[in-house]
């Protein structure tokens, strides 16, 4: 069974795709069970969007977070 993401939860997760990219390897807790643990899978397609993958093995987080971004126009500085 996978759990999605609560709502409430959003920011949190941000917070924690924010450290995990800070320091990949180090250990990063699950933002619905608190669990260390916490897989962060970037997919992202920049710089079109941020896609990542959370998943985590101990209450079954299984949620994907998009965030799109703006491209570069062309004569942008």
């Amino acid at each position: 069974m996978s759990v999605s993401l609560p709502a409430d939860k959003l920011r949190e997760a941000l917070a924690r795709i924010a450290a995990w990219r800070l320091a990949p390897a180090d250990p990063v807790a699950c933002p619905v069970c608190e669990v260390q643990g916490l897989e962060v899978d970037d997919r992202s397609t920049r710089p079109y969007a941020e896609w990542y993958v959370l998943s985590c093995p101990s209450c079954g987080l299984a949620h994907t977070i998009h965030i799109p971004m703006s491209p570069s126009l062309p004569g942008g500085e």
